[in-house]
């Protein structure tokens, strides 16, 4: 999706205010279907904008993404470098039916599930996020994806390691990474919503929510990203405090707005994200 050149960049603020206060939606604005993340970013992701998550390892990075990607509409873009397109749709399958991921793949679900999982197909068929596999390691093969999907409002990559091509120089090469994505947002006029892991967290500090800091890479994410949000889950240091499938999604970064954090809840037994203020 393009801008028309014969537009200036004042009209078309204008023309998105005029049509907001007329109740439209903002045909910018990339809603994630998740009320609590919406309503903190003032309606959801935005063409042109880099979000970046980051979370501790096992806290849901990966399956927050495939969560987002299935909300949103029209359809995302999923770009995976940690395995095959096919075990990412079962993946999606799986969460969308509410079945585990065990019980798929060895067939031992339920006619109850059973039932789910057909449904869920067929509504996958119809809105699924389009889901490719990273092996190259270049950024080259992310805009490729991106073009050869004109209709992607939304680009998943996941992660943010998966873009390393070289051993030497870690830090300079995802920083530089980081950066085209956030020109590839703005050039091909799409959210890309990055997930990555925090190598500098200590390990020994008491409280373990992600900051800004810990997502190292010489300050690149800070600087460069328009939305950083951090993934807490209490459960994964404190798991006799009543605190299952607590998840908090910290605004660490937020350029249009305020900072804060929503909460989320993730089940488990799905690796699936759900919003507290959903049904």
């Amino acid at each position: 999706m393009t801008h028309p050149t014969d537009i200036s960049p004042l009209t078309r603020v204008v023309a998105r205010l005029d049509r907001a206060s007329h109740g439209e939606v903002d045909p910018g604005l990339v809603p994630t279907r998740f009320p609590s993340i919406d309503r903190a970013t003032s309606g959801g992701f935005r063409r042109g904008d880099l979000i970046v998550v980051g979370g501790d390892d096992s806290a849901g990075c990966s399956a927050l993404g495939l969560a987002i990607a299935l909300r949103v509409s029209p359809r995302a873009l999923l770009l995976t470098g940690e395995m095959q397109a096919e075990r990412a749709y079962e993946r999606a399958l799986a969460v969308s039916a509410k079945v585990s991921l065990e019980s798929l793949r060895l067939g031992t679900v339920t006619e109850e599930e059973r039932a789910r999982l057909a449904t869920a197909a067929v509504t996958l068929r119809d809105r699924a996020p389009v889901i490719e596999s990273i092996t190259t390691g270049t950024l080259s093969a992310i805009d490729r994806a991106v073009e050869a999907t004109p209709d992607a409002s939304l680009v998943v990559v996941d992660p943010l390691e998966c873009l390393l091509d070289r051993d030497s120089g870690r830090d300079e090469a995802l920083g530089f990474a980081v950066l085209s994505l956030k020109r590839l947002a703005m050039q091909r006029h799409v959210a890309v919503l990055l997930m990555t892991h925090l190598p500098q967290l200590a390990r020994d500090r008491q409280d373990r929510r992600p900051r800004l800091t810990d997502f190292g890479l010489g300050g690149a994410i800070g600087t460069h990203a328009d939305l950083v949000l951090g993934l807490y889950r209490e459960e994964l240091y404190e798991a006799d405090l009543g605190v299952s499938g607590a998840a908090e999604l910290l605004l660490l970064k937020n350029r249009d707005g305020a900072k804060g954090y929503v909460d989320l809840y993730f089940d488990s037994r799905f690796s699936r994200f759900e919003d507290v203020l959903e049904d």
